[in-house]
């Protein structure tokens, strides 16, 4: 038989427990609620952000509300239902009003009584207010202008990326209805025939590529509620080229002009020929083109010197050659006055620009001084181009021997003794000056340069009786694998390598380097190779030999 386990259960006092239970319960009815009021705001919010999402889904369109601030034009902005005008009178007493304009076009003016103001600008509106209130206040001044635009829903559509329907102020223009769906256009989108069509047709034609280079508001209108902006495709063009601040290919608009294809071009440049320009037009067999000439001198003033343009135009406005250019060369160095010095190319020579730069220093290497002139790309050796994509070992002897040549060279260097030319007078080597040329005056080095394999290479003092060998063992002499046989000398003028040894062919000068080669590392394992090809080409030999011997 089993036995049931007793155990002791704590019962809490009669005093106690009622208290507990109520404050229990309440506290249950309380959760409880909470939770039914925390599972329907949630509910609530799902359903929300569902419909929300669904909406989005099915709308194609995004309709916005602008959030630009348009500054208005009171000539222009046209008074419409939905407006909100603040009428402030300083008198005797002071009298603000804030009124909206209704739906038929009327205002209801305090002291006045109903004004119709349909189809009236804003300055119009004004002006009438003004008159009205002026018979009721004799004195103090009347403000009247717009505090809040109406708003304004318009449809874009067309060659852009997103099209759709805009909510927009009633100040707003087409740019801002282009900006509202994202601002994106596609390659092939026409800005300049934007098409903005009203209720009763086709109202205005909007040229926003007019508007965003030269700030035309005439080529940027203002919306109405209801307008359709349609952007076309591109279609034909006209191209503008040449001294215009602006060049290239825009699209063709009818009527369009001379004047104002300039115009959109940003306007001539300063250096345009204006007796000289040219369009070019094609022919009736829209194959072959004849050239029109035209002078715009009397730009302003001249209406024959505008002309309308046809699709396809190309209009070529050349630039007055020389026009204001200055031609600067720099020189850098030891002379007196370093920098930019202005000259006149065919005229300016190299001893007319260190007169003006106050003459060489003490210091100043006439021998390694140089003139580097700036090359043209189409100056470029092809060959040159061509060799240095192909490895030394694979190149022909003479193609080694002119791509060392080529790497050698001192591209733009002109070819200048400075010494005769001003040491010995010798106005052969006086040099006409171009733009951009460099004019280097390097210091004077009384040293030799030793390098490569010596004991210590270093610059040595620079002594005139002195040949190689003697530089060399003031360096401390030949070092471990010098190749003694094949040291050359570096010209610091040219940068020309040639044999230390043919002393006829040179002198040493201040600057030079001297330079001593390391023989060529001797490689075991080829030697062998080498080696065994030619016992093994020896043996075959033999061998025929000795066989030939057999047979006789």
């Amino acid at each position: 038989m089993v036995k049931a386990q007793s155990h002791d259960t704590y019962m809490p006092s009669a005093g106690w427990f009622p208290f507990t239970s109520r404050w229990s319960v309440l506290l249950l009815f309380a959760t409880a609620l909470l939770c039914g009021s925390v599972y329907a705001q949630t509910d609530r919010r799902d359903a929300e952000r569902e419909d929300e999402q669904k909406q989005n889904r099915e709308t194609p369109v995004l309709a916005g509300e602008a959030a630009i601030e348009v500054p208005v034009v009171d000539s222009v902005y046209i008074v419409g239902p939905g407006d909100m005008l603040t009428i402030s009178i300083f008198a005797t007493q002071y009298y603000n009003y804030t009124l909206p304009v209704h739906s038929d076009g009327t205002i209801v003016v305090p002291m006045i009584g109903k004004v119709d103001i349909r189809k009236s600008t804003l300055l119009e509106v004004r002006q009438l207010l003004r008159e009205l209130l002026r018979r009721e206040v004799r004195s103090g001044e009347i403000l009247v202008s717009l505090y809040k635009p109406r708003k304004v829903k318009v449809t874009v559509s067309g060659a852009i990326r997103k099209p759709g329907v805009v909510i927009l102020p009633a100040t707003a223009r087409v740019s801002e209805a282009l900006d509202m769906t994202g601002g994106e256009i596609k390659d092939t989108t026409s800005l300049r025939n934007i098409v903005v069509r009203g209720p009763h047709g086709v109202r205005a034609i909007a040229d926003l590529q007019r508007f965003y280079r030269i700030g035309d508001l005439d080529a940027n209108p203002f919306v109405n509620s209801g307008d359709v902006i349609y952007f076309p495709k591109k279609d034909m063009s006209v191209g503008v080229f040449g001294a215009v601040n602006n060049s290239g290919w825009m699209d063709y608009k009818p009527g369009e002009t001379l004047r104002s294809a300039i115009e959109v071009c940003q306007g001539l440049k300063a250096a345009a020929f204006l007796d000289s320009i040219e369009i070019v037009r094609f022919n009736p067999d829209h194959i072959t083109t004849s050239s029109i000439h035209l002078s715009i001198t009397n730009y302003d003033t001249n209406p024959n010197a505008d002309i309308e343009l046809q699709p396809k135009d190309l209009v070529l406005i050349r630039e007055i050659p020389q026009f204001r250019r200055h031609d600067l060369i720099v020189i850098e160095g030891e002379v007196n006055y370093e920098g930019s010095y202005s000259i006149l190319e065919g005229t300016t020579k190299l001893s007319d620009i260190i007169e003006q730069a106050g003459g060489f220093t003490a210091d100043a290497s006439l021998e390694e001084a140089s003139i580097t002139r700036r090359t043209d790309e189409t100056e470029r050796d092809k060959e040159f181009e061509r060799l240095k994509q192909i490895s030394p070992a694979d190149m022909q002897e003479d193609e080694y021997e002119y791509f060392k040549a080529r790497s050698r060279e001192r591209v733009g260097q002109m070819v200048v003794n400075f010494k005769k030319l001003f040491l010995a007078n010798d106005t052969t080597e006086d040099l006409y000056l171009r733009d951009g040329d460099y004019i280097e005056i390097p210091k004077l080095k009384n040293y030799i340069r030793v390098i490569g394999r010596v004991n210590n290479p270093g610059n040595i003092i620079f002594t005139d009786e002195w040949i190689f060998e003697d530089y060399i063992t003031a360096a401390g002499g030949y070092g471990w694998r010098a190749e003694d046989g094949d040291v050359r000398v570096i010209k610091a003028r040219t940068g020309e390598l040639v044999d230390a040894e043919d002393y006829d062919d040179y002198s040493l000068e201040p600057g030079d380097t001297i330079w001593v080669p390391e023989e060529p590392e001797v490689k075991f394992w080829e030697i062998a190779l080498e080696g065994l090809g030619v016992l093994s080409q020896i043996a075959g030999i033999l061998g025929i030999v000795i066989a030939v011997s057999r047979i006789n």
